[in-house]
């Protein structure tokens, strides 16, 4: 089979590797699509930056590289392993990519998203997601809503990103949002919002062409943060409350700023975005007894979040910021994505 694996910084290659075999409560995913993440981009271009040496066995999966890229990733069941139950051949899928040890503090406090020893398929992994054919455990796989798409099912694991975020802003009974920066997170965090029943969601996004697919999917609120004075059309859009909440996925300090000055009182702000410069926090800025919380990665109830969502019609493909490539064009869309071009690309693993 044909599989994109990393074998070092800025060297990914399109192999021939042997298939994998099934067994006993996993099973084998055909064709499908599988995301290329930001993570992907620092993998490729710095994975010294990671605190992993990957050169050596991860502690629970065992893997090292080169590694089968691809973290974000849906698939069709082709082969059952001996005992798998919840899932049948002909089922389309969505993967939970990442490995927990259920021992840790986090573990047995149910919050698996800081296990310290978490290791993702596609980085450090059995399999990943830029392969014809995958492996992974039964459990792992969500069985998607009927008739969704298979470019929809790999945009569950980053929009569970979303979701998580949102979550932690304890959205219940917020009536206005904030969201800050409108790229492929961004859009998750509407998308939350929406199947958590926030009515008015203002998305504040310095790029025309991706207000422009902001629009296309229903944000009705958008902001033009390099022309606009952020705080004071938050205050317009929402009767001069503020924001309930506000979720960064930016990771611009200047983006920070005004996203707390637009806070309600009691107002609660969560980054989920990964910041590269020092963020100068202005004790001017803490004020209204607002909270600021970080969020990263997602439990396994964000991940069936998402299921549900996409059941209920909050979730979509559509309005032109998913593009796919074949499995031979992943690194140029790396590169594409390094350059700023495009908004999320899914490669796709079909077998051509």
């Amino acid at each position: 089979m044909k599989a994109v694996r990393i074998h070092k910084a800025k060297d990914l290659r399109v192999d021939d590797v042997e298939a994998p075999e099934v067994e006993p409560g996993k099973v084998l995913l055909t064709g499908g699509f599988s995301g290329i993440c930001g993570s992907d981009l620092h993998l490729y271009y710095a994975p010294e930056a990671f605190p992993w040496d990957f050169s050596v066995p991860a502690e629970l999966t065992g893997a090292q590289w080169p590694q089968i890229l691809g973290h974000e990733f849906s698939g069709t069941v082709a082969v059952v392993g001996e005992g798998v139950t919840n899932v049948k051949v002909g089922d389309d899928v969505a993967v939970f990519p990442y490995h927990f040890c259920g021992e840790c503090a986090a573990c047995r406090s149910g919050d698996p998203s800081l296990c310290p020893k978490m290791a993702f398929e596609g980085i450090q992994g059995r399999s990943g997601g830029m392969a014809e054919v995958k492996i992974v455990e039964a459990d792992k796989c969500y069985v998607l809503p009927q008739g969704t798409s298979l470019e929809l099912g790999a945009l569950v694991e980053p929009m569970a990103v979303a979701y998580h975020g949102v979550r932690v802003s304890e959205p219940e009974g917020a009536s206005c949002a904030l969201v800050v920066g409108g790229g492929p997170i961004g859009v998750g965090a509407v998308f939350a919002l929406r199947s958590l029943g926030v009515e008015t969601i203002i998305v504040s996004e310095p790029s025309a062409a991706r207000r422009e697919v902001l629009a296309r999917i229903g944000v009705q609120h958008l902001i033009d943060p390099t022309t606009q004075d952020v705080p004071a059309q938050v205050a317009i859009l929402s009767g001069g409350a503020g924001a309930d909440v506000a979720i960064d996925c930016a990771g611009a300090p200047v983006a920070f700023a005004g996203a707390i000055q637009a806070l309600a009182m009691h107002g609660r702000m969560v980054i989920v975005a990964a910041y590269e410069k020092p963020i100068e926090l202005n004790p001017q800025l803490l004020a209204g007894n607002q909270t600021i919380r970080s969020s990263a990665v997602y439990t396994p109830a964000d991940f069936q979040g998402v299921i549900d969502g996409i059941a209920a019609g909050n979730y979509t493909a559509e309005g032109g910021w998913i593009d796919t490539v074949p499995l031979e064009q992943a690194e140029t869309a790396i590169h594409q994505l390094r350059q700023g071009n495009g908004m999320k690309i899914l490669v796709d693993t079909s077998a051509q």
